[in-house]
């Protein structure tokens, strides 16, 4: 029912009691809308449309059609006198206002709510966006690192067959001669010296392989997780962006100018989420190559070397300790390799700079 039809009586709500009632719903529906200066409008313009409509010229009474004078025709009630009584107030009209005022504060209220929310939105999915690809750079950074340490790793232990290859080859005629058998090795010798090292070399890179495809498949996994985290919580987002715009437009549908915050939350869980793909992927371990081709000494001190596994050390430190490396430097990356300082001292003794 629209407003103010239930106070309009058989009189056209002209009544005494009728315009009270409708100066109280006046207020009660819209305290800023000035019903006394659009009443005296309302007024003015049915005593204008009555003048313009008919002008009467002398005494009678009568409604409608008058007498005397100069006749006419009128919608005004006429008296004694000739003048017109106060036209009738329209309040279907003023109600009708009113409920159109309403109705236009409501849309604009809609309008701005919809701003607010559509700006919490792009900010709360900005800051996943953000965090997502903050996570993603350290996730790639972190991979990378691992996969240095992977191919490094490999190329130490192939450097180490390599090594014992060669210096087993050099040994080993090296003691042929000493025993008089100046013909150096067999051909068949020499054969299984190759089929050690290609095998120790195969191994490497076989550990190598299976070390990248263990570091691809977690990096996966925690890209996935945190891929999966953002795309649940930015289904949150979307449901409570889908929630405020439903409640701001059952206000524009009930013409209530309610205003909104439009402000939104970002899953808690997911901040977690990202922080522990972070935690898995900087615990990833490779499993160490190791090279498996023999080495055979070329005399007792090298043999007891050998044995206790420090050829590729020694080498190493000849290295270093020859491109100008101080002995500090020479333990540090002995130590960073997993050798143990009492066998570093061990090397150094035998290389005869002592310690």
């Amino acid at each position: 029912m629209a407003l103010g039809t239930a106070y309009m009586t058989a009189d056209g709500g002209n009544s005494q009691d009728s315009k009270r009632a409708g100066k109280a719903i006046a207020r009660r529906q819209n305290s800023n809308f000035d019903w006394e200066a659009y009443m005296r409008q309302q007024q003015a313009e049915n005593m204008m449309a009555s003048k313009s409509a008919s002008k009467p010229s002398g005494g009678g009474t009568g409604t409608g059609t008058g007498s005397g004078g100069g006749g006419g025709t009128g919608t005004g009630t006429v008296d004694i006198e000739g003048g017109y009584s106060e036209p009738a107030f329209d309040w279907a009209a003023y109600y009708a206002e009113l409920q159109r005022q309403a109705q236009e504060r409501a849309n604009q209220a809609y309008q701005r709510n919809m701003e607010r929310i559509a700006s919490a939105y792009d900010s709360a999915y900005g800051s996943l966006k953000d965090n997502l690809s903050s996570t993603q750079g350290r996730l790639n950074a972190a991979r990378d690192k691992s996969m240095g340490d992977v191919r490094g790793d490999a190329e130490d232990s192939l450097r180490q067959a390599y090594i014992n290859n060669m210096m087993t080859r050099r040994n080993l005629n090296q003691r042929l001669a000493a025993m008089g058998m100046n013909g150096g090795a067999t051909e068949t010798t020499m054969s299984s010296l190759e089929n050690q090292y290609g095998k120790s070399r195969a191994g490497i890179n076989q550990t190598l392989n299976d070390n990248i495809a263990n570091l691809d498949s977690t990096y996966g996994d925690n890209l996935a997780a945190a891929l999966q985290s953002f795309n649940s919580a930015k289904a949150n987002l979307d449901l409570q962006r889908m929630q405020l715009e439903n409640q701001a437009e059952n206000a524009r549908q009930n013409a209530e100018a309610a205003s909104m915050s439009g402000a939104m939350s970002i899953d808690g869980g997911y901040m977690s989420a990202l922080q522990a793909a972070l935690a898995n992927q900087g615990q990833y371990n490779y499993n160490r190559s190791q090279a498996t081709n023999d080495y055979v000494a070329g005399n007792a001190q090298q043999a007891q070397s050998a044995s206790q596994g420090n050829n590729y050390a020694m080498w190493m430190a000849q290295q270093l300790l020859s491109g100008g490396n101080g002995q500090a430097d020479v333990s540090s990356y002995l130590q960073s390799k997993g050798y143990t300082p009492q066998t570093i001292q061990d090397i150094f003794r035998q290389l005869g700079i002592g310690r």
